[in-house]
C-alpha cells in the first residue's frame, strides 16, 4: 500500500523502471522490423524467423528485468520512507543481522546494503510467469494483482477479461519463450525442422506484454517517495549545490550529458550546471522551459517563475484553459499546477523513481527528458501571446 500523500494521479507518472521496460521493447520491435525488411529482399543465407524468435526472448526478458526493478526500487522506498505504509509482506522479509550491524554503525550505508541485500535476494529468480510476478510484487504492494489487471484491460471494453484469461495469455506468451530458449524452438513432431514464427506474431506476443505491464504499473499504483535533499524540488528555490560536493560532481557529470543534446536542439546554449535542475529560455521572459530532479524522481515542464506571481498565474492559466488540446497533443496527462502556496506556477510530466546517484539509469532519464521536453514544446506550441501578460 503506497501512502496517499505520495500518490499521484496514475495517468501522470511513470518510473524509471517502466521507460527502460518500453525502451527493451522497441528493440524488440526493431528486431521484427529488420526481419520484415529482409523478408522483402528475399533473404535466403539463414532463417529470418530467427529474427523474430530473438525479438520474442527479448521482450519477455524485458518483462522480467522491470519486474525486479519495480520490486527494488520500492521496496528500497519503504526502507527509507517512514511515512509510507508498508505492504505485510515487505514486513516480512529476512534480514540477515550482518546488514543490521553494518546499517548501525553507518546508517548513511542503508541504500547501498538494503540495495545489496535484495538483489541477493532476488537476483537469482525470475519473473516471467504470472504467478512468479505476483508474487515478487506482493511484497511493495497489496492490490489483488490480476484481478485488479484484469478489471484495468476491461475498462472501456465491451466484453471483460478474466483474471485467468490475462494470466493464460501471458503464460503462453512465456512458454513458447521457454521452447526458443531451452528447445531451439523445435518441432517434437519434426525434429529436423523449428516451428513456425511470423512476424505478426511476435509484435502480437510484444503488444500483449506491454498491454499487461502497463496495467499492472496502474493497479499498483506510484512508489513510495524516497527521500532525497529538501532543496530538490522547484528551480526557484533550489540552490546550487556547493561545489566539489557528492552530488554537485554527479549532476555536474548528468547535465554534461545533457547539454551536447540540448544544443543540438536548439534548446540553450548554456554551460553545464551542479543543481538538481537545468533551465533552458523559452523566449518569454520569466517562464522557463526545466528538466530536474526532485523529491520523487525526475521533472520535465514549463515552469512560470517570475518575481510576480500574478502575472505567472495568468499566463498560466492561459495554457490551462487549453489543457485538453495540450494534453491530446502530448499524448498522456500532464500536471497543470498553480502551486498557490508559491510564486511560480508549471505544466509538468513526472517520472517517479530515479535519482542522481543512480548512474546506471541515465542513458533513460536522459532519453526520458528528451522525449517529453520535444512533445512538450510541440503541444503547448507558440508563446508569444504570453509575452504581454
Amino acid at each position: 500500500m503506497v501512502d496517499s500523500s505520495v500518490a499521484a494521479d496514475s495517468s501522470t507518472w511513470t518510473t524509471g523502471g517502466f521507460v527502460e521496460f518500453q525502451s527493451n521493447l522497441d528493440y524488440a520491435r526493431d528486431l521484427i522490423g529488420g526481419g520484415r525488411h529482409l523478408e522483402r529482399l528475399q533473404v535466403g543465407a539463414f532463417d529470418v524467423a530467427d529474427l523474430y524468435r530473438a525479438a520474442w526472448v527479448q521482450a519477455v526478458s524485458a518483462l522480467d528485468h522491470w519486474i525486479h526493478r519495480e520490486l527494488y526500487d520500492r521496496a528500497l522506498g519503504f526502507a527509507l520512507t517512514m511515512s509510507a505504509q508498508s505492504p505485510p509482506k515487505f514486513l516480512k522479509l529476512r534480514i540477515p543481522l550482518s546488514l543490521f550491524e553494518d546499517t548501525r554503525r553507518q546508517p548513511e550505508n542503508l541504500h547501498v546494503a538494503f540495495a545489496a541485500y535484495l538483489r541477493d535476494q532476488f537476483g537469482w529468480q525470475s519473473f516471467q510467469a504470472p504467478e512468479k510476478i505476483k508474487d515478487a510484487l506482493s511484497h511493495v504492494s497489496d492490490v489483488p494483482l490480476w484481478q485488479s489487471v484484469a478489471g484495468w484491460i476491461s475498462h472501456g471494453r465491451d466484453k471483460a477479461v478474466s483474471p485467468s484469461q490475462v494470466q493464460e495469455m501471458l503464460q503462453r506468451i512465456v512458454n513458447r519463450r521457454n521452447k526458443i530458449a531451452h528447445e531451439a524452438d523445435r518441432d517434437p513432431e519434426r525434429t529436423d525442422t523449428k516451428r513456425s514464427i511470423t512476424a505478426d506474431e511476435a509484435s502480437e506476443a510484444i503488444d500483449t506484454i506491454h498491454l499487461v505491464a502497463s496495467a499492472i504499473i496502474r493497479v499498483i499504483g506510484p512508489p513510495p517517495v524516497t527521500p532525497e535533499l529538501s532543496g530538490e524540488d522547484d528551480p526557484d528555490e533550489s540552490a546550487v549545490a556547493v561545489t566539489g560536493s557528492p552530488k554537485s560532481v554527479l549532476y555536474g557529470k548528468f547535465w554534461s550529458r545533457f547539454v551536447p543534446m540540448a544544443k543540438e536542439r536548439g534548446w540553450s546554449k548554456a554551460a553545464p550546471a551542479t543543481a538538481n535542475w537545468f533551465q533552458m529560455p523559452s523566449g518569454i521572459g520569466g517562464v522557463n522551459w526545466v528538466v530536474s530532479f526532485s523529491m520523487f524522481g525526475c521533472r520535465s515542464e514549463l515552469y512560470f517563475g517570475d518575481p510576480d506571481g500574478a502575472r505567472n498565474l495568468s499566463r498560466w492559466r492561459v495554457l490551462a484553459d487549453r489543457r485538453d488540446e495540450i494534453t491530446d497533443r502530448f499524448g498522456e496527462d500532464l500536471i497543470f499546477d498553480d502551486l498557490p502556496k508559491k510564486v511560480g506556477c508549471r505544466i509538468e510530466a513526472r517520472l517517479l523513481g530515479p535519482a542522481i546517484t543512480d548512474e546506471d539509469h541515465w542513458a533513460d532519464v536522459l532519453r526520458w527528458m528528451v522525449d517529453t521536453q520535444t512533445r512538450l514544446r510541440k503541444s503547448i506550441g507558440d508563446l508569444s501571446d504570453l509575452k504581454d501578460i
